[in-house]
């Protein structure tokens, strides 16, 4: 099954945030042993951006993050993504790129914090603890 990890889980385990590592680590160690963890070209950049002041220089953050990112299958984002953000009732563009490529993608869930902005989804989306509890219970 592959799952899209959206970009505030990422930034929640690459910025160690204290509330929320422990469910997003989870979730993506999870994903790691049991699916195929995807995300999109556009989370790959907007991580680079976000966490810029998180490293000492640009050499190391490139380095570390090319690393974490490979372990992660890259989905390309297309004009025709944009265009159907565009024309979508969602009201966060950037988590309607995600969804979009995540529907091309033929993802089963995106793992994510912002449930509510993907409220027009066309993809079911769980927050990382739903997504723990819900894949557990199968594997019971």
């Amino acid at each position: 099954m592959k799952v899209l990890v959206d970009t505030n889980v990422i930034i929640d385990i690459i910025n160690k945030r204290e509330q929320f590592i422990e469910a997003s680590f989870g979730a993506v160690q999870f994903a790691f042993q049991n699916c195929t963890p995807c995300v999109s070209a556009t989370t790959v950049t907007d991580t680079l951006y976000i966490t810029r002041k998180t490293y000492p220089n640009s050499e190391s953050q490139k380095k570390l993050l090319s690393d974490f990112f490979s372990k992660f299958k890259i989905l390309p984002v297309s004009k025709k993504q944009i265009k159907q953000a565009f024309n979508s009732p969602m009201n966060d563009f950037e988590d309607a790129v995600q969804a979009f490529c995540a529907e091309r993608a033929g993802i089963k869930v995106i793992i994510t914090r912002n449930t509510k902005d993907y409220s027009f989804s066309p993809v079911p989306v769980l927050t990382p603890l739903d997504f723990l509890r819900q894949m557990e219970s199968k594997i019971d």
